[in-house]
């Protein structure tokens, strides 16, 4: 027979993001330690986290450059830090757009000759230039650039984007430092920027270095030790606790058939708060310091835990670290077939999301 309990718990609580910016900050200083000067990409709300927050915890550490993918980004940048750059990567997409970053002091970030035409009744404020070293995505193309098109314009800063920056042994690297060396030479007056995260602790230099995953604790190495402090803790309630006899499904599809009597845990998280469907295989879980095997399906709001080995211990309304400090955010987009950058910016609006330091 199987017995089972619940818990009577509003959505509300159900699930946590807890976001450290004590940990931020202390990143920050990392990054800024190998840096001359270091930006923040606080793009897609700052990776999911919250920009207005994160913004205004950086400002306060000494950020004053900070990169956005849209203009309705830079926008709430703008209102967390009045006096800081904020570079707009995606350009000015029409002349609307263009007259919204005059408007609101942001730096578009010109990416071909057609945005530069938008931006030609403003040329004597300050744009940044991007230039393709070999990542092929945006950015003016190294081989065919001219300098002479950018006559009467304010281009303050010079950039390009690092493909292979996460493995410090890819011949790329080297090529696109080269190619990104030769473009930063026509702008003597310019700023320069190609180093991310990655790059900087690898030792590219640059002017400034823009700085993102590493700054919300992944790891910017694909096969180092991370360096980072976490700063993301997603947690999800014991909602209800059942003993499930042997040989018995679980979840949706019948997935996973219990071996033995097992206690099971459900958790009030799922895929519509942004727990990857693709964690129910091998993942894990963490409950006062103890692991715990994801089992079944993830559904939409909810998982199942397989919580045998804490059985005298967990409580219904217990708090489950997803990913934090005891199961890192690397190793559970591993497990879920995909990186923290895409398992932090897909966390859902529901979530409610607390700051601390």
């Amino acid at each position: 027979m199987t017995e089972h309990v619940h818990g009577g718990y509003s959505e509300a609580g159900l699930a946590r993001l807890t976001v450290d910016l004590r940990a931020l900050r202390e990143n920050y200083r990392r990054i800024a330690d190998v840096g001359e000067r270091t930006a923040a990409v606080v793009k897609a709300d700052a990776y999911g986290l919250g920009a207005v927050r994160v913004v205004e915890a950086l400002a306060r550490e000494g950020c004053r450059d900070f990169f956005v993918a849209t203009e309705a980004e830079g926008i709430v940048v703008r209102s967390a830090s009045r006096d800081s750059n904020v570079f707009v990567l995606s350009g000015p997409v029409d002349a609307g757009s263009a007259a919204v970053m005059v408007r609101h002091g942001l730096t578009p970030v010109i990416n071909d000759e057609t945005q530069l035409g938008r931006w030609a009744e403003h040329r004597e404020t300050p744009v940044a230039v991007h230039v393709d070293t070999g990542m092929h995505r945006l950015g003016f193309d190294h081989g065919t650039f001219s300098v002479s098109m950018f006559d009467g314009f304010n281009v303050g800063l010079v950039l390009s984007h690092l493909a292979c920056a996460d493995d410090p042994d890819q011949p790329l690297n080297k090529h696109q430092v080269d190619r990104f060396e030769t473009i930063r030479s026509l702008f003597p007056n310019a700023l320069g920027s190609l180093a991310n995260s990655a790059g900087a602790l690898a030792g590219i230099g640059s002017d400034i270095v823009r700085t993102g995953i590493a700054l919300y604790g992944g790891n910017p190495f694909s096969r180092r030790p991370n360096p980072m402090s976490p700063v993301a803790t997603l947690e999800a309630r014991v909602v209800a606790l059942r003993m499930v006899a042997k040989g018995q499904p679980i979840g949706y599809g019948s997935t996973y058939t219990t071996e033995q009597a097992t206690r099971i845990a459900v958790l009030g998280a799922g895929y519509a708060d942004g727990i990857p469907r693709g964690l129910s295989r091998d993942a894990r879980v963490a409950l006062r310091g103890h692991r715990l095997p994801v089992v079944g399906r993830v559904s939409m709001d909810l998982l199942h835990v397989d919580a045998s080995g804490v059985d005298s211990v967990i409580a219904l309304g217990d708090w489950v670290e997803i990913f934090g400090r005891t199961v890192g955010i690397d190793e559970t987009a591993a497990w879920a077939g995909t990186i923290s950058y895409e398992l932090l910016t897909r966390l859902g609006s529901r979530l409610r999301r607390c700051y601390t330091g």
